[in-house]
């Protein structure tokens, strides 16, 4: 009975934090047309503040590019 309890609590608090962690409020992105030989790099540095390595990866999970390959018109969601 005891354990039962104890994993009732622990489920309980885990699924107030995750409810925590989510934001009602919608994300606002700044976005950018990809200019003839732009590159991730090049636009990560211009737009974006902190480490330009973790804004690449950011900048490719909120535009599903992978392999990192970006086209001249793309218009990107930047964070």
């Amino acid at each position: 009975m005891f354990l039962a309890s104890v994993f009732m609590v622990l489920y309980l608090f885990s699924m107030i934090i995750s409810a925590g962690a989510v934001s009602d409020e919608p994300c606002e992105y700044r976005t950018v047309k990809v200019q003839k030989g732009d590159t991730l790099w090049e636009i990560a540095s211009a737009y974006c503040k902190g480490d330009i390595r973790e804004n690449i990866f950011k900048i490719q999970q909120l535009n599903q590019i992978p392999q990192g390959i970006i086209h001249e018109g793309q218009v990107l969601r930047l964070p």
